[in-house]
């Protein structure tokens, strides 16, 4: 199967008007909170190392530095950007392919756009084309690729960015190959670094990675134009019972992006289920920390395999321990980014509390299905099981609830008339003729 050709058609062949409406709306709602994630990731340490690492090793001032105004080369800013847009853990996740699938795609797309002066349609296009093949190319890898050890975000959003790129830099059929070669060939990112600054480091890394690819190509540079499915290519390479077929399955005709899921809480999206299973629970039995004896939660399997840390030390560690967010959820009956700083993640109350959890896999539960049982003290229980949780295509947010989102995320680098504007044109981002009338607003 001529998997690298087939998506390289897609992308070249592809039309914006073709586009349906309700994928058109979907993709704003991307851009509206991968920007606000990147807008809130730009007060984390990791910006302001990558931004004067940057500055050190110079470069033609050609994208902008979202939050912080500075200019950067194109590659640059797509690396810094993408690295603050999942800073905070807080950006979107397409749940089927493990991909948090704009982190790697809209940070190039914004570079691009930005340095060329190209239209808000041309940006919509260009992500929405990123979007699809990133996360078929992660459907066709399979969960097992995942569970070897891949951070599926890392190893396939190359693709993402290659094609969003590739796509805006007018590739032709033949150089869109060669992209994605030059794409699959630097696929890495492992998940042993979860918990610390190198994570979102993956997406700031595809950003730049599949940019540099897509420039590189348009100059001449070669690459084996069969590198998905050739012998020791990428599936054979880096996958494990991995399909082919999935990674080109109904391209241009079903859209992956509307399976897109949607943050609400600030932490590793395993533990949404039992977030919303605690909160449930807060509420109804309007339960307080000082009562319960014990928090049992039943996960799926890759709850704990990726936010099994059961003694967080810092706010970002946090976001990858169940047993913490199962502790926060009681007692604040939140999980918002104000709650995962250094000094909240060590409070003595809530390290108690976290002992009071157990936390246990259950063969069968899929990723969005959390069963919590809470015992207090005078020993009844109570039990709530969630099987889609807020946030999930099945269960989304409203425009209005990602509106609020964006503004306290935003709210942390920028005034609140300029997030009126900002939210304004996102929303209509279709009629922006050059998207640096947009990006002027980031900052």
């Amino acid at each position: 199967m001529k998997v690298t050709e087939r998506i390289a058609e897609y992308v070249v062949n592809s039309s914006y008007r073709s586009l349906p409406k309700e994928v058109v709306h979907q993709a704003k709602r991307c851009f509206l909170d991968t920007i606000g994630t990147t807008l809130g990731g730009a007060k984390e340490p990791l910006g302001k190392i990558l931004l004067k690492t940057a500055g050190e090793v110079g470069g033609t001032p050609q994208a902008t530095v979202l939050g912080f105004g500075s200019k950067t080369s194109v590659l640059n800013a797509a690396l810094i950007n993408g690295a603050t847009a999942h800073a905070l853990d807080f950006d979107d996740t397409h749940i089927g392919s493990i991909i948090h699938a704009s982190s790697p795609v809209i940070p190039a797309v914004l570079a691009v756009a930005e340095w060329k002066g190209l239209s808000g349609k041309a940006a919509l296009e260009a992500f929405i084309l990123g979007f699809e093949v990133e996360t078929r190319i992660g459907l066709g890898m399979g969960k097992k690729h995942y569970d070897r050890g891949w951070h599926n975000t890392a190893s396939c959003g190359r693709f993402g960015s290659v094609v969003a790129a590739g796509r805006l830099l007018a590739l032709n059929l033949e150089q869109m190959k060669m992209a994605l070669g030059m794409a699959a060939t630097q696929s890495s990112g492992l998940r042993l670094v979860f918990g610390t600054m190198t994570k979102p480091f993956h997406p700031g890394k595809c950003a730049f990675d599949g940019l540099l690819s897509a420039l590189l190509v348009r100059r001449g540079f070669t690459c084996a134009p069969n590198v998905i499915e050739g012998p020791k290519g990428y599936v054979e390479v880096l996958g494990v019972e991995s399909r082919l077929e999935p990674m080109v399955k109904n391209l241009g005709k079903k859209y992956e992006v509307l399976n897109n899921t949607f943050k609400p809480y600030a932490a590793c999206l395993l533990t949404h289920p039992t977030i919303d299973a605690i909160i449930r629970l807060r509420n109804q039995y309007r339960l307080r920390p000082e009562d319960v004896e014990e928090i049992s939660c039943d996960v799926a399997r890759f709850c704990l395999d990726a936010a099994g840390k059961t003694e967080p030390k810092t706010g970002l560690a946090g976001k990858f321990s169940t047993c913490y967010v199962a502790a926060l959820a009681l007692a604040e009956g939140a999980a918002g980014e104000d709650l995962f700083d250094d000094r909240k993640v060590v409070d003595p109350g809530l390290v108690a509390l976290q002992k009071k959890v157990r936390a246990k896999v259950v063969p069968g539960y899929s990723e969005t299905e959390a069963k919590v049982t809470i015992t207090t003290k005078a020993g009844k229980k109570y039990s709530a099981f969630v099987n889609t949780p807020k946030g999930d295509p099945r269960n989304p947010p409203t425009d209005g609830e990602l509106e609020d989102k964006f503004r306290t995320l935003a709210g942390f680098v920028l005034p609140r008339g300029k997030i009126d504007r900002l939210v304004k044109a996102v929303w209509g981002l279709d009629k922006i003729t050059n998207i640096r009338q947009l990006v002027r607003l980031c900052y």
